[in-house]
């Protein structure tokens, strides 16, 4: 059941958001058509009337946009407005919650072949890391209902959860397992950056504590990566395998433009479309594709229908 909104002095103020609704659709053109334009003929005067007022009223609802979005902060379980919010919030928790597993789970299988007994050591301090992650989020999903134990036995492995194959996420030497860490792992980690600024702070606060952690993991991916790349006969056989990790680092993010993505943006869950975070997300690890003489995989070769604002061009760079 839905749990109603709270009436504290600390939670959401609905009938604030709905005298919003109520001016955005009644009030602004009423006031903006009944000003006066001076010039031109009686046509031009009413096309330029609706031209102004048009411009006006578009400017007057981005602003009430953007104050109804401020205003929808869900401090609690209890303050959750309707199902409908209810839903997408367990939606990107029970999406965090899998991947968080599936990491733990991949990052069992890294620990085999990690060259080093320290690096054996910092991997299986990342995999206690996810499952910490994932008890945190764990918790969240109880609060609203979910049996986490039935969760933990009943979800797909490790694969399945990042793409829909368990096959993709198969670690076969260190080279996978830094592909891994530096493309699977850091995807996922930036896609929790917009979560940290959601309406839902129980899930906003959580992922902060996540993300502090998370830095160290995508620190290790950078440095294991350049230091192969040095390498040139490795860094050919990174590159060969590279598409088949990006194209899952890319699935992380969803289909941009999409119903779910609007809404979460109109109650404040995300603050840009999974398109617009997914070119973010390149444009973080593209200085060190650069550095380590790596390329994207060309659009044309994917498997994927990316949205325009992804650029797949890597600047030339000089490998140390």
């Amino acid at each position: 059941m839905p749990a109603a909104a709270s009436t504290s002095a600390h939670s959401c103020a609905w009938p604030r958001l709905a005298a919003l609704r109520i001016a955005v659709s009644i009030t602004p053109y009423d006031d903006l058509v009944s000003d006066p334009i001076q010039g031109g003929d009686d046509v031009a005067t009413s096309h330029g009337r609706g031209d102004v007022a048009a411009r006006m009223l578009s400017e007057r609802a981005d602003d009430w946009q953007k104050e109804w979005t401020m205003a929808m902060v869900i401090r609690t379980k209890d303050e959750i407005p309707d199902d409908a919010y209810r839903t997408m919030v367990l939606t990107l928790m029970d999406k965090q919650a899998g991947r968080e597993v599936a990491t733990a789970e991949v990052f069992g299988q890294c620990v085999l072949h990690a060259p080093t007994v320290e690096d054996k050591i910092r991997i299986t301090r990342f995999q206690a890391e996810e499952l910490k992650h994932f008890q945190l989020i764990g918790r969240l999903m109880r609060d609203l209902g979910v049996d986490m134990d039935a969760y933990v036995q009943n979800r797909q492995k490790a694969g399945a959860r990042f793409t829909g194959d368990e096959a993709d996420m198969q670690i076969r030497d260190w080279i996978d397992a830094t592909m891994f860490n530096f493309v699977i792992d850091r995807a996922a980690t930036f896609q929790l950056g917009e979560y940290t600024k959601g309406s839902y702070l129980p899930l906003a606060d959580a992922n902060r504590i996540i993300l502090k952690e998370e830095e160290g993991h995508k620190s290790f991916g950078e440095v294991c990566l350049e230091e192969m790349c040095r390498d040139p006969a490795t860094r050919a056989e990174i590159q060969r395998r590279f598409a088949k990790w990006f194209v899952a680092s890319m699935r992380i993010f969803g289909r941009a433009g999409t119903p779910g993505n609007a809404y979460c943006l109109r109650v404040g869950l995300k603050t840009r479309d999974s398109g617009d975070v997914a070119a973010a997300y390149l444009d973080s690890i593209r200085p060190v594709m650069a550095a380590c003489g790596l390329r994207f995989p060309a659009r044309a070769e994917l498997p994927l229908d990316l949205p325009p604002q992804v650029d797949l061009d890597v600047p030339v760079g000089v490998v140390s």
